[in-house]
């Protein structure tokens, strides 16, 4: 009881911003007007098809992107226990610094006149205008999102490597396999049921992605880094239309549904095989 007592304000903070908001929101949306002119206004305005378009490219690019997590984990699973303590520790900082703080530091550093900047001038001659070109503003939000999360798929991967069961390494080192041999044939196999798990996670977060651009682009130039949550987050709060926020809403909800329902589908066969 007194276990529940500790726990008791987290699951009201969890109800009231979560459970109770979806009611709220979808009675908002079904009341009044007709709820098709929510959706219809969202599917005719351009900046909705722009922001839905920027968010699937965040998706393709992030989601492939935390694959290179496994091999860092695989180099540190490789490691003496002391070094591989040391690499955690330090890749899984960026995981627990605030985003803002770090959403800061990539402005200042990759500004016209940052850090960046004056290293590219100084040792090739030339200046990129990170934040104000669509592909290079692109790039440093990539870039943002990967140094943050690099540590947290790092630790799940590991996770997955240290539950190989020794038993196994030890056969294939006695049958003459080499490190290569036993990435391909042993580890990656035995790990294909957390790449599923966390591409699902890196698919819910590159779908709603929203510190990070807001922060560092703001959604420009243009709307060239405009996201599906920016979207929804200028129409509750700049334009002051709850419903087209809320119907833009079920839309992202939706797609995630249905993309989680994809990589489970796969991870079932994967269990299955």
């Amino acid at each position: 009881m007194k276990l529940f007592y500790l726990i008791l304000p987290f699951i009201i903070f969890w109800f009231v911003f979560n459970v109770l908001s979806i009611f709220l929101g979808t009675a908002l949306v079904y009341s009044g007007e007709n709820i098709i002119n929510s959706f219809v206004y969202i599917f005719k305005d351009p900046i909705f098809w722009v922001s839905l378009k920027n968010s699937f490219i965040y998706c393709l690019v992030v989601i492939p992107l935390q694959f290179f997590s496994f091999f860092i984990a695989f180099m540190i699973y490789s490691l003496s226990f002391g070094w591989a303590s040391f690499f955690r520790v330090v890749l899984y900082l960026p995981v627990v610094v605030p985003i803002a703080s770090i959403g800061f530091v990539f402005k200042i550093m990759f500004n016209d006149e940052g850090f960046v900047n004056d290293l590219l001038l100084k040792y090739l001659g030339i200046k990129l205008p990170f934040l104000s070109n669509y592909y290079y503003s692109m790039l440093v939000a990539f870039l943002l999102t990967f140094w943050k999360g690099l540590g947290y798929y790092v630790v799940i991967y590991l996770s997955s490597l240290y539950s190989i069961s020794k038993e196994i390494v030890e056969s294939s080192i006695v049958d003459g396999m080499n490190f290569f041999q036993r990435l391909w044939y042993i580890y990656l196999p035995l790990s294909r049921g957390t790449f599923y798990f966390a591409s699902f996670l890196s698919m819910l977060a590159a779908l709603k992605v929203f510190a990070e651009i807001f922060i560092v682009t703001e959604g420009g130039p243009g709307t060239s880094t405009y996201t599906l949550m920016m979207y929804i987050y200028s129409r509750a709060f700049y334009a002051f239309d709850l419903k087209t926020a809320i119907a833009a809403s079920f839309v992202i909800s939706i797609i995630a549904i249905f993309l989680s329902l994809f990589i489970f589908k796969k991870q079932i066969e994967n269990i299955r095989i």
